[in-house]
């Protein structure tokens, strides 16, 4: 309540606000609001209104932010957006959302979150375990898939109320203007793993997205392990900021009952006196619009629904083998004239094969002796792949490791840095002098002795394979390589 009273006393009426103030007398009492959670903030929450004039306001185009707390249409929020402004071109992929119909009066009663600021610190890593991965596949969302997730199957409630504007999505996500792209993840057996939804909005360079987990919080790709919760109507929530390139970002993340929850999003649309006195009303605005999705997760009327996801409708076939040796993995058919007929003698060898309709047909193997290791992956065309980082022989610059000294970072120009560490050669242009410009010595890495050399070889039926040495030299390489690039 404390942040809320700091609020408070920082606000003041306007000429504008006592006039609205004086129509809303006029017109006589509306009616009764439905009763939630959220109603022991409804005093406080007509108190800002009273305080600060119940700006009406409508989304629109951005044009830049206002410069005196006086233009702003929303109480708390400066308006970044110009009245009547055309919102633009909301044509190709996703959903633009769209505002629903009626002025807003009533300023939402959000609630106060501490977002830590960790900047600059390092995190650890909270990848998700490679099981949980494989076989996997997505469907994208439809417009209606997303609607069901914040309406329920039922969708959006019918109110008569001045109050509720309805539309698309809850308005008080703030979400108008964003154009919204959405997928759910399966296992293999087409169990549902988490939803992720994306925002853009292209006039305010601001973006989100949104990961819903059913029974458990979403995985961590990164963690925080000592940052203190906020507890929200009961419900401990974690969150934490971060500021890159001028730009402040906001992650939360809590359980709304059955579904895990994690919300990040860089910029905001509006600006904001949120949080502590003195903060910049950009960053303001944006942890604001973090805590909006918070609000929405954990009031008695939104919430998440997954229920029309949990399962996938159509399953792509899965299959994964593994290899005891490289003649046992020559007997695939499909993919026996991309191996050597023989590997390093004496390694020790692993294989292994995975597929799934439509999406992947892989095969990997493996030599290792020590710290030396030979790896070959052989990816067979599903569907219409288009493989990018293909080089042109008669560009050394786009893949010659001989040309930049290490550490690569420093010295490869910005343009070829995608090229430089992983470049693909049709199979017509590979020859053995090309070997010699992805070779480069442990020592120069400050490693473990042994040459290194990693490259790709893209076949005329759309087959890629890509080698990964250390410890053979091109020589060696070659003749691995020389008796397969002639395959169609």
């Amino acid at each position: 309540m404390k942040y809320y009273k700091t609020y408070m006393d920082r606000q003041r009426l306007s000429h504008q606000g006592h006039e609205k103030l004086l129509e809303l007398v006029e017109r006589g009492p509306v009616p009764r609001a439905r009763k939630t959670r959220w109603g022991r903030w409804g005093a406080l929450a007509a108190c800002c209104a009273l305080v600060l004039g119940l700006g009406v306001w409508r989304l629109a185009a951005p044009t830049g932010p206002v410069q005196n707390m006086e233009d702003a249409l929303y109480p708390g929020i400066k308006d970044w957006y110009g009245p009547g402004e055309d919102p633009g071109d909301t044509s190709g992929e996703g959903f633009t959302v769209e505002g629903g119909e009626g002025d807003k009066w009533m300023l939402p009663a959000v609630p106060y979150i501490q977002y830590q600021d960790v900047t600059g610190e390092p995190a650890a890593d909270g990848a998700p375990a490679k099981w949980l991965m494989e076989g996997s596949f997505s469907r994208d969302l439809t417009w209606e898939d997303i609607r069901a997730i914040f309406w329920g199957p039922e969708g959006a409630p019918e109110s008569s109320h001045p109050k509720d504007p309805g539309g698309e999505l809850p308005w008080m996500l703030f979400w108008e203007g964003y154009t919204l792209t959405g997928s759910a993840l399966y296992d293999s057996g087409g169990s549902l793993l988490w939803v992720t939804i994306q925002g853009e909005n292209g006039q305010t360079d601001s973006t989100f997205v949104l990961t819903l987990r059913p029974g458990e919080l979403p995985i961590a790709w990164e963690l925080y392990p000592d940052l203190e919760e906020t507890e929200v109507f009961g419900v401990p929530v974690t969150a934490w900021s971060r500021e890159e390139e001028g730009v402040l970002t906001c992650v939360s993340q809590f359980m709304a009952g059955e579904v895990g929850v994690r919300f990040e999003n860089r910029g905001a649309p509006f600006g904001s006196e949120y949080g502590e006195e003195g903060r910049d009303v950009a960053d303001g605005g944006v942890q604001m619009l973090n805590a909006l999705l918070v609000r929405q997760g954990l009031s008695t009327d939104g919430g998440f629904c997954l229920d029309h996801l949990m399962e996938a409708e159509d399953v792509p076939e899965w299959r994964e083998a593994e290899f005891a040796s490289l003649e046992e993995a020559r007997q695939e058919a499909a993919f026996a004239p991309y191996l050597p007929a023989e590997g390093p003698a004496g390694w020790e060898f692993y294989g292994r094969l995975t597929y799934q309709e439509g999406n992947e047909h892989t095969l990997s193997l493996m030599w290792s002796r020590g710290y030396d290791q030979l790896s070959v992956n052989i990816v067979l065309p599903e569907g219409e792949t288009v493989w990018g980082n293909v080089v042109d022989v008669d560009k050394p610059e786009t893949y010659d490791v001989r040309l930049y000294p290490i550490p690569r970072a420093d010295s490869v120009p910005e343009e070829y840095r995608e090229t430089v560490d992983n470049p693909v050669f049709r199979a017509q242009d590979l020859s053995r002098d090309i070997l010699d410009a992805r070779a480069y010595t442990a020592e120069d890495a400050g490693d473990t002795s042994g040459v290194r050399m990693s490259f790709s070889v893209l076949h005329p039926d759309n087959t890629l394979v890509s080698y990964s040495a250390k410890g053979l030299d091109a020589d060696a390489v070659w003749e691995l390589v020389e008796e397969t690039v002639g395959v169609n």
